[in-house]
Order: structure tokens, then sequence, then C-alpha cells
């Protein structure tokens, strides 16, 4: 994705997916990962954890770099430049990771409820609807809000089949339940269908995919 494409993110959604790329970057220069749809789904959640917990008793540096990250919040200092600068000792998983992602019983209604694969897919949207605004000449609120966005990453992610006709229910029927779609967006050719081909991307189905197979709370 080129910058132009992502100028419309925030700072912290910025800092967001370069956080997921370096952690991934490491993840693979240490040969965890190779082809990502490939390698993690074959790890379910129990043994996924086993891993990152001798992980974590292998390298002490990182619960302790989180502390200090967390007592120089508290003391009111903002600081990270001696974190950043220090690359070998950047933990692993993202701070946004210990954000328990409730996939059931909510709705996202911010990019923050999502998780890291989800964000990415978010990301994708984001991108194609700056594109959109920059055609058409609009604002882009007028396209979707990021919202709707969230929404329909999220019920796509739930369920793989939505947005696929279902008997007596049509593509149409299901893009109205989103937050933020009416008739117009839901009208074949409207933006709602320019969404569905965004989230039908090959690397945004991976992406989705990801995230089902890594979500523990289905193992209680």
């Amino acid at each position: 994705m080129s910058s132009n494409e992502n100028n419309d993110l925030s700072p912290y959604e910025l800092a967001r997916l370069e956080r997921i790329k370096r952690n991934e970057d490491r993840l693979r220069s240490l040969g965890l990962i190779d082809n990502p749809a490939l390698k993690k789904p074959t790890i379910t959640p129990a043994k996924r954890k086993t891993v990152q917990k001798k992980k974590v008793k292998r390298t002490p540096s990182v619960p302790t770099r989180s502390s200090k990250r967390l007592k120089q919040m508290e003391d009111g200092n903002n600081s990270i430049g001696e974190e950043e600068d220090d690359e070998d000792a950047t933990p692993i998983t993202p701070d946004v990771d210990d954000i328990k992602v409730d996939y059931l019983n909510s709705t996202p209604k911010e990019p923050e409820q999502l998780d890291d694969h989800e964000f990415q897919v978010y990301a994708s949207l984001r991108a194609w609807r700056l594109r959109r605004k920059n055609e058409l000449e609009i604002e882009p609120y007028k396209i979707c809000q990021n919202r709707t966005l969230c929404e329909l990453i999220r019920k796509k992610r739930n369920d793989s089949t939505f947005l696929t006709d279902k008997g007596d229910q049509t593509v149409e029927d299901q893009l109205l339940s989103v937050w933020g779609i009416g008739p117009s967006k839901a009208a074949e050719g409207g933006f709602g269908w320019e969404m569905l081909e965004v989230l039908n991307a090959e690397d945004n189905t991976e992406l989705l995919e990801l995230s089902r197979k890594n979500d523990t709370q289905i193992e209680s």
C-alpha cells in the first residue's frame, strides 16, 4: 500500500500498521513464519499460548520493557525514543495485542476495537475509500464512515458466508444490516458492493481467516 493511499490514516493508525509489519518481519527473520496463511493455522490456540509463554521466559526483557513504558506514562513521561532506537529489544507482540477483543458479544465502532488482522483489512478499505473520494471529489463520510467499515469487517470475520446469497437473504439484504449502509449503497453497483470486492481480495480473505483461527473464545 503506497504512502499516498495511507495518508488519511491517523498517526496512531500508521504507527500500528508499522508495528504489525515490524513484528511480522521479526518473526519471519526468526523462521517462525514463511507463508502466514499456511503456517499460522497449523498452530492451535492452546499451543500458541504455550509457545508465547516459553518465549517470555527466554526473553525477560519483554515484560520489563512493557512495565517501564507503563511507568513512564504514569509518571507523565510520554517519550519512547529509547525504546524505538533499540530495535533488538522491541517486543515481538505489539502493544495493541493486549486489548481483549470480544468478537461475539460486541460490535466494533472504532478501529481500536479490531484485532491486528482485521485492522489490516480496515486499512485496505480506508485506501479504497480514499481513492474513491479523490475520484469523485466528495467527502469520505459520504462514501461510508469508519464505523461502517469496522462493523462490515467484523460481520465478515465472524461469518465467512456473510455477503453471499443465502436462500431468502440476498447480498443487498445483508448489506442493509450493516450500520451506515442504506438502500442506494446496498443496491448492486453501489459503494457496498465495492467494499465487498475489497473484502474478497485474496490478502484480506487470508487475514480474516487468520483472525478466526487465532480466536480462543470458542474454546471454553
